[in-house]
């Protein structure tokens, strides 16, 4: 099994894998979200994403996209543990791992990265239109460039048109949470 994705002492993104091993200088949210959002898409072609999707929605009626979007949440909510990066990484799993850990009845712990990615990767592979949005608390800059704190997914509902916030960092007080927000950016995925 590949290691995770990450940026090594916030200075070099290193993607490792069977493959490949691309290092670039960090370049902070741009960068990051661009990790996750190539994770996600490369992670709607592998089985286990789409399996983990199936089985999470097995109970909801045919065509019921809204529903499969807050079932996914939901189980993300349920089945994965918040954890911090480490100190001085910015780790971002390949969501088709974590599936994989999933479907074999582990609990992995994620940041708010990794959950974003891996519920991107499940709506994906559900057909469905994923955003991350990036969120800055307060008005904080460096080199000019607005720096944010949390990233979160959110899914559009296709008869509606309607953005779903699935955020499991804030879960219960997702309100709250975007009530909180100083400054947000959307980033598409696909």
């Amino acid at each position: 099994m590949p290691p995770p994705l990450r940026v090594e002492e916030a200075s070099a993104l290193v993607l490792d894998s069977a493959d490949k091993v691309l290092k670039l200088d960090y370049r902070g949210a741009p960068q990051t979200v661009g990790v996750m959002r190539d994770a996600a898409r490369e992670s709607q072609e592998h089985l286990a994403i789409r399996k983990l999707a199936e089985t999470i929605c097995q109970g909801v009626a045919s065509k019921d996209y809204g529903s499969e979007y807050l079932a996914i949440y939901y189980f993300v909510l349920a089945r994965c543990r918040y954890m911090r990066d480490p100190r001085t990484v910015e780790l971002v799993k390949a969501p088709y791992i974590i599936a994989n850990d999933l479907l074999a009845g582990l609990t992995p712990s994620l940041d708010c990265d990794d959950l974003a990615a891996l519920i991107a990767a499940l709506i994906l592979s559900v057909g469905g239109d994923p955003e991350f949005v990036t969120v800055a608390f307060k008005n904080q800059f460096y080199n000019g460039e607005r720096q944010y704190s949390h990233v979160f997914c959110r899914a559009r509902e296709p008869r509606t048109g309607q953005w779903v916030v699935l955020d499991p960092v804030s879960a219960e007080k997702t309100h709250e949470m975007l009530s909180r927000v100083r400054a947000a950016k959307t980033w598409p995925i696909a």
